[in-house]
């Protein structure tokens, strides 16, 4: 039941579809990246402090094999997953959409730090990513899984998955910078403020902010009275805030941005781009942020019509 009417755009989704559920770890995580099914994971337990020193032992190269919340992983996955019920009417996802949220309850981090990880290892312990991206407690991944609870907790209707928000949003307040910004990394235990310095392509652990490398968000803005006024919405039973809608004029502009290929095209305009450090001022690119926000909105247009 369900699908779409193009034969062949339906084939090619449900083998994708099939490929994220093969790709889903027994205790309910996700990896970034993997090249087959998933067999296996660790036990389900709660997550834990590394039992060694992690600043210098217990880095996992691949680490995208791992799990992982990095890149608002789960929260992606999460969306994919209840358009896929919502579309097929097919149980298996909503399944997969229960083991995510028991794993991300089960990720949060033990007091006093009350938040996530970006990766874990089969023993639920935070571990090293990229030679810049340390166990820690993450700032902005911790807001991305209270968002991801929100809204596998509504889906399901299941007050559990939202058990872990109040003490995650205390841990936040608590955490904030004096700028009231969040570090993007809190140190294992101690909650210090984490980051690096980088001399060549060497980078080395420090609490000192004032020499960060410019390739990477250290700090990033806090949504915490977004996330908790929605969270109040929810245990008060307030219907949630209904999307902006978007009017025809709208719809008719963003379609006109389309060049004589059928693609947006932006302007780099000399603000922070991992992994791009060649790139000008005024370069020419195609952004997956603005496709997708532009095929948000032209959607939104279309199920209000």
């Amino acid at each position: 039941a369900g699908g779409f009417k193009d034969r062949e755009l339906g084939k090619a989704i449900r083998i994708g579809l099939d490929a994220l559920l093969a790709a889903q770890f027994s205790i309910g995580a996700f990896p970034q990246g993997w090249d087959g099914p998933i067999s296996g994971g660790g036990e389900a337990i709660p997550a834990n402090y590394p039992d060694y020193d992690w600043r210098t032992e217990g880095r996992i190269k691949e680490y995208w094999h791992e799990y992982t919340l990095n890149d608002n992983v789960a929260g992606t996955v999460a969306t994919v997953l209840m358009e896929a019920e919502r579309i097929y009417k097919d149980e298996r996802y909503r399944d997969a959409l229960v083991k995510l949220g028991g794993f991300l309850v089960l990720a949060q981090m033990p007091q006093p730090q009350r938040g996530w990880a970006q990766q874990y290892d089969a023993k639920m312990r935070p571990i090293w990513a990229r030679a810049f991206e340390p166990p820690a407690v993450a700032g902005d991944e911790t807001q991305e899984v209270i968002e991801t609870l929100m809204v596998i907790g509504t889906h399901l209707r299941d007050a559990r998955y939202l058990q872990p928000i109040p003490d995650a949003l205390a841990f936040l307040k608590k955490s904030l910078l004096p700028d009231g910004r969040l570090a993007r990394y809190y140190e294992l235990e101690t909650n210090k403020p984490l980051y690096m310095t980088r001399n060549g392509k060497q980078y080395s652990l420090t609490h000192d902010d004032s020499n960060l490398p410019d390739h990477y968000g250290w700090k990033t803005e806090s949504r915490i009275a977004e996330l908790e006024a929605r969270y109040q919405a929810i245990m008060s039973r307030a219907p949630e805030p209904v999307p902006t809608s978007v009017t025809e004029a709208e719809a008719l502009k963003i379609v006109g941005a389309l060049d004589d290929r059928g693609r947006w095209l932006s302007t780099y305009d000399g603000g922070l781009i991992v992994g791009q450090p060649s790139w000008k001022p005024g370069f020419v690119h195609i952004s997956s942020a603005v496709f997708s926000d532009n095929l948000t909105r032209l959607s939104r247009y279309l199920q209000n019509r």
